[in-house]
């Protein structure tokens, strides 16, 4: 690992979880079936579980098998995919709440000043500065009332939530956003197993009227989260790649595709 982006990307989360640290999830004692069954995200609660995840307050949810085209029939994210390139910043062609300003990116909310997002400048945005990070719009989640921008770091990636609303800021959190049908829960997926220094983690963000707030981080350590999609508003399917049992993960790692429902 590097000195640099995960300095960024944790050092909040730290903060915000001090009751709750975040902590690696155990695999499921029992072994992953090599085939899932064919069960329809609606209807796996009756599928032996795959893996847990053990969250703060001792709650524990469950993954249970699901199927790759019941996955595929899922809603996918509204975010585009976004280079690291200035030039293919998608800002809004109206002027008004999103705009630009140098290395500044303003969004204003209906209520209360603009949030100003400043990035470094290329010539201090280098390995040795674990705390250069360059701000992008990237989109919005319409149902969460939440602005989305992405933070690059120099070998990783975050999004900054910014409520349309209210202003309210949630810094940095690792993996790419999608938001629940009724905009109540955000789950960010950061697939970081494959090397680099990207985290292997999964965010839960709740937002109500105020705005965001992060409710679990969790690092597995058999498998990474490489996409999800929701499937209701407290059920979402993971797309797993699962690691060798030497910790390595092949190119072509074996996929699994997993529903886990939120308490």
């Amino acid at each position: 690992m590097t000195r640099s982006s995960l300095t960024a990307l944790s050092s909040l989360a730290t903060l915000l979880l001090a009751a709750s640290a975040c902590q690696p999830d155990a695999p499921a004692t029992g072994p992953l079936a090599a085939d899932a069954p064919a069960n329809n995200p609606a209807t796996t609660g009756a599928a032996a579980p795959t893996d847990t995840l053990h969250l703060p307050g001792g709650r524990v949810s469950q993954l249970r098998p699901t199927t790759a085209a019941a996955f595929n029939q899922l809603p996918t994210s509204d975010l585009p995919d976004l280079p690291n390139d200035p030039a293919a910043e998608p800002l809004p062609a109206a002027p008004g709440r999103v705009g630009r300003q140098g290395l500044a990116l303003l969004l204003k909310p209906a209520q209360g000043p603009a949030v100003k997002l400043l990035s470094t400048p290329d010539t201090e945005f280098t390995l040795q500065n674990g705390a250069g990070v360059k701000y992008m719009y990237w989109g919005s989640l319409p149902a969460a009332h939440q602005w989305v921008v992405r933070a690059w770091a120099w070998e990783s990636a975050g999004a900054v939530l910014v409520d349309q609303r209210t202003g309210r800021r949630l810094d940095e959190l690792p993996g790419d956003p999608v938001a629940a049908p009724d905009g109540g829960l955000v789950l960010l997926t950061s697939a970081g197993l494959g090397g680099g220094d990207q985290p292997n983690m999964l965010s839960l963000i709740q937002v109500d009227a105020t705005g965001a707030r992060l409710l679990w981080q969790r690092e597995p350590t058999t498998w990474e989260p490489a996409e999800a999609r929701w499937a209701a508003p407290n059920r979402v399917v993971l797309k797993r790649r699962h690691t060798l049992p030497d910790g390595s993960l092949p190119d072509e790692a074996h996929v699994t595709y997993d529903e886990l429902t939120l308490p």
